[in-house]
């Protein structure tokens, strides 16, 4: 019953205001009702552009070490001695992208001879009303270390390992390090 005698007061003076001769505090209240109900929408529907940008994947450190980590993963559970592992690689810095980039060189001539001007911009690609730079390639960052617990193993397994991962990674076999479960 308390609420249904608020919203009765409540109308009561949304309607003392319509009669009064202060029609500015009756704007006010229907802007600040018509802000609340559009602040509480714009939460509720998530607009395109956010959609476009959560969807648009990009490169991180943590996904490029842990995509390295479950695939060494899966190839040391295939060999026969592994039965648990766990792998941890790190790396130097971010992936570093290179955009596409549109040289222009001016050529111009005063008293004194001829200068050029070189300048260059980022290309960028349309897609609806989103712009983004075009990428030409990616550079994966360098793997500094690779840390490795494994089940016990005999040493010639492990020498295996380093070097297999030594290979592939094309890191140093110092830069791997493997020890066993308790």
């Amino acid at each position: 019953m308390k609420n249904f005698a608020f919203f009765t007061k409540l109308k009561d003076k949304v309607l003392g205001l319509k009669n009064s001769k202060n029609r500015k505090n009756l704007f006010l209240v229907i802007g600040l009702v018509l802000g609340v109900v559009l602040l509480i929408i714009s939460f509720i529907i998530p607009s395109k552009t956010k959609v476009e940008k959560s969807e648009k994947t990009e490169i991180s450190v943590s996904s490029y070490s842990s995509s390295i980590e479950s695939k060494l993963e899966q190839m040391l559970l295939n060999l026969n001695e592994i039965t648990s592992v766990d792998v941890m690689v790190m790396v130097e810095s971010s992936p570093k992208i290179e955009y596409l980039i549109e040289k222009k060189e001016e050529i111009k001539t005063d008293e004194k001879g001829s200068s050029s001007v070189v300048s260059t911009t980022v290309v960028f690609e349309k897609n609806g009303s989103v712009s983004t730079p075009v990428v030409v390639t990616t550079i994966m960052p360098k793997i500094t270390g690779v840390f490795i617990v494994l089940n016990q193993v005999s040493a010639s397994t492990k020498i295996s390992i380093i070097n297999s991962i030594s290979v592939v990674l094309n890191i140093d076999q110092t830069c791997i390090s493997i020890l066993q479960e308790r």
